[in-house]
């Protein structure tokens, strides 16, 4: 244990520092806080499809998790259980399995307020501020849509007419559906296949936010075609995540994103924000 120690103190001791920062600097889990409200929504997410799955129980599987999220052990068994109970009784689950793991790391990010204000609501509130009408708004991949919710958890519904949501038929997808339903708001929901380019018909939209999308598809310049025919006047805020994501690998089918930006320039686009990947386009 000790030649362990003394081979990796500097590692160890660096990883101790980063929990020490995030927990203190970046972390919020007070109760009144985003975290405990996305915890809360998904707990009853899951509660409506296994009624028996106990409070106490979630609480504690899903706090081991992120307490032990630097241990470099894999969780994936873990996961399993704790967005499915019944997932040693379902043999054809264990083919999904990695759906959980998304669905997780959507919910880690929750807890820092910072990532999810620079990644995602600040882009939300430039568009509320400068377009001063409420937003039609289009979501497109992403998964769990933190810039939408976290508005939701802050305005209720005075600042959108209506919310469309695009992405790949998973676990995430399945609670988005959930939460619309359970808030009652004007939404319409289209799920495809994870990889394949969605083929859309005319959605009305005046602000579209489309992150960590583009390198997952097929067809990637399908859909920026699509936004730029169905783009009519500058009132229109493309908030797009077009910047490089590095070699081709894992899930990356398209890592060769800066390419898609030549589409919008032609057709009179430009950028009047930048936000973290996110960068705002309108027409000129």
């Amino acid at each position: 244990m000790f030649n362990y120690y003394k081979k990796y103190k500097t590692h160890i001791l660096n990883l101790s520092l980063k929990k020490i920062y995030r927990h203190f600097f970046l972390n919020d889990l007070k109760p009144t806080g985003y975290y405990s409200y996305i915890k809360n929504e998904i707990f009853e997410f899951l509660k409506s499809k296994y009624p028996d799955y106990e409070k106490e129980v979630f609480d504690k599987k899903l706090n081991e998790l992120i307490n032990g999220i630097d241990d470099y052990r894999d969780i994936t068994s873990t996961l399993n259980i704790l967005f499915n109970p019944n997932f040693n009784q379902d043999l054809k689950f264990h083919y999904k399995y990695i759906e959980n793991k998304i669905f997780f790391k959507f919910i880690l990010n929750s807890i820092n307020t910072k990532l999810i204000n620079n990644k995602y609501s600040d882009v939300y509130d430039f568009a509320i501020s400068h377009l001063n009408e409420p937003l039609n708004i289009l979501e497109i991949g992403g998964g769990l849509p933190h810039g939408f919710i976290y508005n939701m958890w802050k305005k209720g519904k005075t600042f959108f007419d209506k919310f469309t949501y695009i992405d790949a038929n998973l676990i995430h997808s399945e609670f988005v559906q959930w939460y619309c339903i359970k808030y009652n708001f004007f939404h319409e929901i289209k799920l495809f296949e994870a990889s394949k380019t969605p083929k859309l018909s005319e959605i009305k939209f005046n602000f579209v936010f489309a992150k960590d999308i583009f390198e997952h598809l097929d067809e990637p310049k399908l859909l920026i075609d699509y936004l730029i025919s169905n783009t009519k006047n500058n009132k229109t805020f493309l908030c797009l995540d077009l910047e490089h994501k590095g070699s081709k690998g894992g899930q990356h089918i398209y890592p060769n994103l800066p390419i898609l930006k030549e589409g919008l320039i032609k057709n009179n686009f430009k950028v009047i924000k930048k936000f973290s990947e996110i960068h705002v386009w309108r027409k000129q």
